[in-house]
């Protein structure tokens, strides 16, 4: 992936550097005669759903989506330019785009992306991948200042999403006060979740855990009383990732375990006096790591961890062997098949260990995994927003009745995409928020509240409910979706530290630096969780760190921030 940054930034400087510094159309070219002054333009050029008096074309980088679902319907031979979506824009807005290029999302899309800015061919709307590629477009002046359309043509819903975020987000796409990209939100992924075989914890009469103390009790207990008639010694421990802590989002982290002892692995965190520091490097993580190495050593925690697969640890956890993990509010879905192979199997979801607050302490993830930007030059920037209100507020928060509304259900149905925009904007805390409305929903029976969307999991939720009170089998898809969002609910309800870090880019010699680093850092964590060395080895691991490219780049991260 730091290739790929590397490589993109690498183009644009040729770019720039050559012949192509002007690239694109001219700037302030247009495909219509635009007179600012009549009522009709001004209006759709500054407000959110106005509709232009005369169609607006614009070329877009599209990331393609597969129509063969649509063959046999009556949209068969829909593509990229004709669709439900773009005739629903059509209808709306008076737009229509033409894909200067399309291409799969990932490598496929990135490679259309650099050839796109090194051949002077870049489309009037597009969608870069990292925060690299969109500084370097910025410092080359090649994409359009969108501060005042976001301003003027933003729904109050979108405003109100990327508020949601407390202006984390939309401050990763700003440079000197401008706001040069629109984000592609990531939802908080919430605190991780200790998902436990409740029907062992009752066997062996144990309480919910809360404290680290009572999620030690209850492995132990596990171990000691084989609720799940393994065989003595056969039960596993916790089942966990050998990559251990660090992925916001990631199942199997034990990123619970390190807050709990002040530790932020693989974060870039404010120190308190505003400079960044690097949390696997923190004394702090010597308390986490020594009670990681206890568990391990007692069998608390899986002994074969760091050779199992992604279908290992999902097949200790069907099968019986383990009865914990940590995961997130999706986590129901990595034991559905429990409830196939073991009609008996009741996992329950717990947020904790708590601290001496009574909370559990998260870091949160990245606000963004990427950016719209407008070629600059191109007459209408505030089209970027206009789209961006009707995918993602327009036509997802309203019932509509409309015959190009009703194509989207039908697409929606079909499972078609066929959005311009390759993205996602939606509230930070997006799953519990529409999880806590479905669930206060099945319990009064008023669905007012929800959106068709909402509606989608309160159908599938009642379903699942009714063939438990009908005393029929339920499906293990339709007790994961449940109960995921049961799980979704608590973590609404919760209160929990929240801790933002305050660096997710690059710098100069990370993609030199960092591979070595963090080989050094994931050899540290499992030597000294297995016993392989003692904890006291941290400190040695933190020196060597130093020297050997994280004290520089520590200096560039701060200095990145200050800029």
């Amino acid at each position: 992936m730091k290739i790929k940054k590397v490589l993109a930034m690498c183009l644009i400087s040729a770019m720039v550097l050559g012949s192509f510094a002007g690239c694109g159309k001219d700037e302030g070219e247009s495909t219509v005669s635009v007179n600012q002054e009549d009522p009709a333009w001004k209006e759709a050029m500054t407000t959110p759903y106005g509709k232009y008096p005369e169609t607006v074309n614009y070329t877009l980088g599209k990331e393609v989506t597969n129509f063969d679902v649509l063959d046999g319907t009556k949209y068969e031979g829909d593509d990229d330019e004709n669709n439900a979506w773009t005739r629903y824009l059509k209808e709306k807005l008076n737009v229509q785009n033409t894909d200067l290029f399309e291409a799969n999302d990932g490598d496929d899309y990135e490679q259309k992306v650099s050839m796109a800015i090194v051949s002077g061919e870049i489309p009037d709307i597009m969608g870069v991948g990292d925060y690299d590629t969109l500084k370097q477009l910025y410092e080359n002046d090649l994409i359009a200042d969108l501060t005042e359309v976001y301003e003027n043509c933003a729904s109050d819903k979108i405003k109100e999403i990327y508020d949601s975020y407390d202006g984390v987000c939309l401050k990763t796409a700003m440079f000197d006060g401008k706001l040069m990209g629109l984000p592609t939100t990531e939802i908080s992924h919430g605190p991780g979740i200790l998902w436990l075989r409740k029907d062992w914890m009752d066997k062996c009469g144990l309480e919910e855990p809360k404290t680290m103390e009572d999620i030690y009790n209850i492995l132990e207990q596990f171990l000691v009383q084989d609720p799940g008639g393994n065989g003595e010694g056969k039960t596993v421990g916790l089942v966990i990732d050998p990559e251990i802590a660090g992925d916001s989002g990631g199942s199997y982290m034990l990123n619970n375990i390190f807050t709990l002892y002040g530790a932020f692995p693989k974060q870039w965190i404010d120190d308190g006096s505003g400079n960044a520091i690097y949390g696997s490097v923190q004394p702090e993580m010597k308390g986490a790591l020594e009670q990681l190495s206890k568990m391990y050593n007692e069998g608390l925690i899986d002994k074969q961890f760091v050779t199992r697969t992604g279908d290992d640890r999902k097949g200790l956890l069907n099968s019986g062997k383990s009865g914990a993990f940590f995961g997130n509010w999706w986590g129901a879905w990595e034991v559905a098949d429990s409830m196939t192979l073991n009609k008996e199997a009741r996992w329950e979801p717990y947020i904790c260990p708590v601290g001496a607050d009574g909370k559990v302490t998260m870091f949160t993830g990245n606000p963004n995994s990427g950016y719209m930007v407008v070629r600059k030059g191109f007459e209408h920037p505030e089209l970027i927003v206009k789209l961006a209100n009707m995918q993602f507020d327009y036509s997802r928060y309203e019932e509509k009745d409309d015959e190009a509304y009703k194509e989207l259900a039908d697409y929606s149905e079909l499972n078609a995409g066929g959005t311009v925009l390759a993205m996602n904007i939606d509230y930070y805390d997006a799953f519990p928020r529409s999880s806590k409305k479905v669930v206060d929903a099945l319990e009064s029976g008023d669905t007012s509240p929800l959106n068709r969307h909402d509606m989608g999991t309160y159908v599938n939720s009642k379903k699942y409910l009714d063939s438990l009170a009908n005393g029929e089998e339920s499906t293990s898809a339709g007790w994961a979706s449940y109960n995921s969002m049961t799980a979704a609910s608590l973590v609404a309800e919760t209160e929990v530290n929240k801790v933002t870090p305050v660096f997710f880019g690059s710098t100069k010699s990370m993609p030199l630096k960092w591979p070595t680093l963090d080989k050094m850092e994931q050899e540290m964590l499992l030597k000294i969780i297995t016993g392989e060395k003692p904890v006291d080895y941290f400190d040695e691991f933190v020196t060597e760190w130093n020297k050997t490219g994280g004290e520089q780049i520590t200096e560039e991260v701060n200095q990145a921030i200050k800029q």
